[in-house]
C-alpha cells in the first residue's frame, strides 16, 4: 500500500518562458522528514567532475543536482513492480514446487543468525523462480497485507547498476549523456527530469518496468500458471519520455505516467492527481519565468481539492455553526495560520471513514484499502442514489448522502473542539498539522524540530504533512557563457552532531519558503563572499 502523502515534485521550463531566455529546473523530493537529515549538500571536484548538488550518506554520487552544463532531478513513478505468486509444495519438505505442468526443483538458501547468549537461529528460505517464498504458510507476518505461502517477484531482487546512472549524470555535458546515463537504471523508477545549457529540457519516466497484463497483479497470482509469469521487461527506448514539447515545460508529481494510447501496463494505482495539476495550471500560465517565480511554485498553498470539493460539499451542510461560516469565506489557501484549512482537511478524513469504513474496514485477517478520495468526489457528483452511503451497520435506517455528509462535518468539529477547544487560532492548520522534523530515534523529542509553522499537506505542491514534507529543495537556472544560478535547502543542517549550529540551523529558512545560493564553484581559491553577492543581488 502506497502512502498517498509522500511524493514529489519536479519540473524544468525552457528558455522561452524565462526572462533570462535559458532553461530553470525544480526538484523538491518528498520524504519523510527526520534529523540527521538524509539529505547533506556536496559539491564533488575530481579530474572530469564539478557536480554539486544533494546526495545520501554512503553515496558516491551527486543524486540530484547539476554541473555547469546541465541539472537533473528525480520523483519516484510508483509503478507496479512488484508481485506475491501462491506457491503449491510437492510436500512438507518443500524441495519442489509446482509450476507450468510440472514438479520444479526449489533453491534453498541457509541464513544463521547469531543472538547474544543464545544458540544461532538458523533460517531457511525457499525460492521458486519468481524470487523467496516471504512468509510460509505457518508463520505471522509482520504485517498483515502480506501473504504467507506466496513468492515474491519484486523489481528490487533484479541485478542492476543505479550508481552508473549517477556517476554518468554527474559528468554529463548534454541531452545525449543524460538518455545514455538512464539505460543503467532500474529501481525504484524514478521521473528524472532535465534542462541543458544547449537549451533542451526533457522528462523520462525511467526504470525497469515488467511486461505484464492489464491489471496483471493487482490480486495475488497464482504461482503454478505460466501464464502468470512476467514476460520480460519493456524496453527502455519505450519507457515514455518528452524531448522540448511544445508547451514550454515538462513536469512530474509522481500522477499517472501516461495516457491511454500508451500501449504497455505499467500500473493502476498513483500519487492523487491535485499536485500535478496544480504544477500544471501555473506553469501552462507563467511567462518571464524567474527562479524566485519557480521558488513560489515550489511553495503553493492552494488546496484545488477544495476549490472542486468544497462547494459540493456545502450544499448538503445546513448547520448554523460560525465554521461553516469561516468555510464558506476560506480562500482555499492551505495557509499556516488558515482555519478553513484545518476544517476541510478533517472533514474530508472523516467524510471518507463515514462512507466507506462499513464496507472496507481491514481486519487481521482481510486488509482492505479504502476507495480514494476521486471515487468519493465520483459519488457526490453523480451517484447521490449509491448503495455505499448507506452505513450497513445501523439496523432498520438507510442513510443518504446529505446525511452522511453533514453527520461526518458533525463529527469534524466535535473533533476539532475536542483536540484545541472553542473554535480560535488554536485552530491554526499548523497547530493542527504538527509538522515536525523528528530525530532517527523515536521519541527523541529533546533532538527534534517540532510544531513548525508551516502550511501545504499531502494533496498541495508545498507538501509538508506532519512527519513527511520537501526533504530537499533546489533551482538551478543554466547559463551559456558562466556558471549555473542555483538555490537550494533542505529541513536539516550538514551536521549530524545536535551540540552543533549546523545540526538544525536550515529547518527555519525552509519553513519560511525561502532558499539559500548555492555556492558552485570553479577552484578551491574562489572567494565566496563575492559569489553569494553576487547571486543575491541578482535575484
Amino acid at each position: 500500500e502506497k502512502d498517498p502523502n509522500i511524493g514529489s515534485n519536479n519540473w524544468a521550463v525552457s528558455g522561452n518562458k524565462t526572462v533570462s531566455g535559458m532553461p530553470i529546473l525544480a526538484n523538491d523530493p518528498h520524504l519523510t522528514l527526520s534529523l540527521p537529515s538524509i539529505w547533506y549538500q556536496v559539491q564533488l571536484v575530481a579530474p572530469g567532475v564539478n557536480v554539486y548538488g544533494s546526495t545520501m550518506p554512503g553515496t558516491p554520487n551527486v543524486i540530484t543536482g547539476f554541473n555547469k552544463n546541465i541539472a537533473w532531478g528525480v520523483t519516484n513513478v510508483g509503478s507496479d513492480v512488484l508481485d506475491w505468486y501462491q506457491v503449491k509444495f510437492k510436500d512438507a519438505s518443500k524441495l519442489e514446487y509446482w509450476h507450468d505442468g510440472q514438479w520444479k526443483k526449489t533453491k534453498l538458501r541457509i541464513e544463521s543468525f547469531k543472538i547474544k547468549g543464545k544458540k544461532d537461529f538458523v533460517d531457511t528460505v525457499f525460492f521458486t523462480h519468481h524470487g523467496p517464498v516471504v512468509y510460509l504458510s505457518h508463520e505471522k507476518p509482520l504485517k498483515s497485507n502480506i501473504p504467507v505461502g506466496h513468492a515474491l517477484r519484486w523489481i528490487a531482487h533484479e541485478k542492476s547498476q543505479e550508481l552508473t546512472t549517477f556517476y554518468r549524470l554527474n559528468r554529463a555535458k548534454n541531452y545525449s549523456d543524460y538518455a545514455e546515463a538512464l539505460r543503467y537504471f532500474s529501481a525504484p523508477a524514478q521521473n528524472f527530469v532535465f534542462a541543458s545549457n544547449e537549451g533542451d529540457i526533457a522528462l523520462w519516466v525511467n526504470g525497469k518496468f515488467p511486461l505484464k497484463s492489464n491489471l496483471q497483479g493487482k490480486y495475488l497470482l497464482d504461482g503454478t500458471d505460466a501464464a502468470a509469469d512476467w514476460k520480460g521487461f519493456i524496453p527502455q527506448a519505450h519507457n515514455p519520455h518528452v524531448k522540448n514539447p511544445p508547451r514550454g515545460f515538462v513536469s512530474s508529481a509522481n500522477q499517472f505516467s501516461t495516457d491511454t494510447s500508451y500501449p504497455y501496463y505499467m500500473g493502476w494505482q498513483y500519487a492523487p492527481s491535485e499536485r500535478g495539476r496544480r504544477i500544471n495550471e501555473r506553469l501552462t500560465a507563467m511567462k518571464k519565468i524567474t527562479i524566485d517565480s519557480l521558488r513560489g511554485l515550489q511553495n503553493d498553498n492552494l488546496n484545488i481539492r477544495a476549490r472542486h470539493l468544497l462547494p459540493l460539499l456545502l450544499r448538503s451542510v445546513k448547520s448554523t455553526e460560525p465554521a461553516l461560516g469561516i468555510l464558506k469565506s476560506w480562500n482555499l489557501q492551505n495557509a499556516p495560520e488558515s482555519i478553513g484549512a484545518t476544517i476541510f482537511e478533517t472533514w474530508v478524513l472523516n467524510l471518507q471513514s463515514f462512507l466507506w469504513d462499513d464496507e472496507f474496514a481491514a481486519d487481521e485477517k482481510i486488509p482492505m484499502n479504502r476507495p480514494a478520495i476521486d471515487r468519493t468526489i465520483h459519488l457526490i457528483e453523480h451517484e447521490a442514489q449509491a448503495r455505499w452511503w448507506d452505513n450497513v451497520k445501523t439496523k432498520g435506517q438507510r442513510e443518504t448522502m446529505d446525511q452522511i455528509i453533514e453527520s461526518s462535518f458533525k463529527a469534524t468539529l466535535d473533533t476539532l473542539k475536542k483536540h484545541h477547544g472553542a473554535l480560535g487560532p488554536e485552530w491554526a492548520w499548523y497547530k493542527h498539522k504538527q509538522t515536525g522534523v523528528r530525530h532517527l530515534i523515536p521519541g527523541m523529542d529533546a533532538l527534534s524540530r517540532l510544531n513548525i509553522p508551516i502550511g501545504g499537506g499531502g494533496s498541495i505542491v508545498n507538501a509538508a504533512t506532519t512527519k513527511t514534507g520537501p526533504s530537499w529543495r533546489f533551482i538551478v537556472e543554466l547559463s551559456k557563457t558562466g556558471n549555473p544560478k542555483a538555490f537550494g535547502i533542505y529541513p536539516g543542517g550538514q551536521s549530524g552532531n545536535p551540540g552543533s549550529s549546523h545540526y538544525d540551523d536550515l529547518i527555519d529558512t525552509w519553513a519560511k519558503g525561502e532558499l539559500k545560493p548555492l555556492l558552485y564553484l570553479d577552484n578551491p581559491n574562489q572567494s565566496t563572499t563575492r559569489i553569494r553577492k553576487k547571486i543575491t543581488l541578482a535575484n
